[in-house]
């Protein structure tokens, strides 16, 4: 298969017509982000065409590196890909930061946890490879939305993993999920249960589906986290996110939330674009100054 760029995304089974409608949106305002900032398209941290990152940053070089945020694509963990994140990435390069977009590999073709190992794959090649693109390694936050909340979660919380691969504890600073889906085990109805099991080779109330929950790993955290939704989000978000707030603020990290009023599970994305956005304003805040000290901004 051919690298993945805009102009050559391949194809995947059919979504809602909302979903197929947002995916539309993120490509084609992504695309116009593309073509007004500078970038580093379908960069490989693997062998396979979806190990691939798209960077984008500052059009002048600093004398100074600076933050990274990688942030990871949803899509219920069969669809999407870095192209629908590129839009976020205008506020941030502006601040001035480095941010990137992440693909990895999709179920039903490739099931857990092969997304979230390529999710760490690719934030060691960034923590390697990132200075060169002007990145402070020293300085990189992770995020996500939907499934790419549950993989960026993960990422902060299973050290395990990260040591694994030879990076430093604490490499990440911080993790800003939105509308992320925490506990795998957890039957929201509406056929949720199903795609899981189906399409991510989970099976409801084993230790399996346990190993793929978030809210199962937040034991000894000290990564800062940022945990935000959406008032009329997807009924699965609406009861994950306290539940998963409420063990992260059991540890030592940081947690701060934020409830976007009016927000569905999409809009929350979608408003990213905005550099008034609270969150975006937040994650601004948080990757240019103190991660434990920085402040919160709500609506």
């Amino acid at each position: 298969m051919p690298a993945l760029i805009f102009s050559n995304l391949p194809p995947r089974p059919p979504m809602s017509l909302k979903a197929e409608a947002y995916a539309r949106v993120c490509v084609n305002l992504s695309r116009l982000a593309a073509m007004t900032t500078r970038t580093s398209l379908d960069v490989p941290y693997g062998p396979d065409p979806w190990q691939a990152v798209d960077i984008y940053r500052p059009q002048a070089d600093h004398d100074h590196l600076l933050p990274v945020f990688l942030n990871i694509h949803g899509g219920a963990w069969t669809h999407g890909h870095k192209e629908w994140m590129g839009f976020g990435a205008p506020p941030v390069v502006a601040a001035p930061a480095i941010y990137v977009s992440v693909s990895y590999r999709l179920a039903p073709e490739h099931k857990y946890p092969v997304a979230l190992d390529d999710c760490l794959d690719a934030l060691a090649w960034v923590w390697r490879n990132i200075a060169w693109y002007g990145g402070d390694p020293d300085r990189i936050f992770v995020g996500g939305h939907s499934a790419g909340g549950q993989l960026s979660s993960l990422m902060a919380l299973r050290r395990d993993l990260v040591a694994r691969r030879g990076l430093p504890a604490g490499v990440i600073k911080a993790c800003f999920p939105y509308s992320g889906v925490y506990d795998m085990t957890y039957d929201a109805g509406g056929g949720r249960r199903e795609l899981v099991d189906m399409c991510v080779g989970l099976i409801s109330g084993t230790d399996h589906a346990r190993e793929a929950s978030p809210l199962h790993w937040t034991e000894g955290n000290t990564i800062p986290f940022h945990v935000s939704w959406g008032d009329i989000d997807n009924p699965y978000c609406l009861a994950q996110a306290p539940e998963f707030v409420a063990r992260l603020k059991a540890q030592p990290g940081r947690v701060e939330t934020l409830v976007l009023p009016g927000f569905d599970h999409f809009w929350i994305h979608l408003d990213q674009q905005r550099a008034e956005n609270p969150w975006t304003r937040t994650l601004l805040a948080w990757m240019t100054g103190d991660p434990e000290t920085a402040p919160v901004y709500g609506m």
